[in-house]
């Protein structure tokens, strides 16, 4: 058993997790420091738009999280 893999096997499911059950979050952390320039409409209209965003990230916290039992399932069966 390798520690490293182990260590990046929870690392995966931790950000998985992460990313699953905050993707508001992870959305505000991936655009800090943009500038407001490209964003058009009224005030308080852009929550269509980040629905769309929020499954993505979830999506992809879902990949983070299936890699991540992959990789240490691997770990521990040798």
């Amino acid at each position: 058993m390798d520690t490293r893999t182990v260590l990046a096997a929870v690392l995966g499911v931790g950000l998985g997790l992460v990313f699953l059950a905050a993707p508001g979050a992870v959305r505000t952390a991936y655009s800090a420091g943009r500038s407001p320039q490209d964003r058009r409409g009224e005030y308080g209209s852009s929550e269509r738009a980040g629905s769309r965003y929020h499954s993505l990230i979830r999506a992809i916290g879902a990949a983070f999280v299936l890699a991540g039992l992959y990789v240490g399932w691997q770990a521990l069966a040798v």
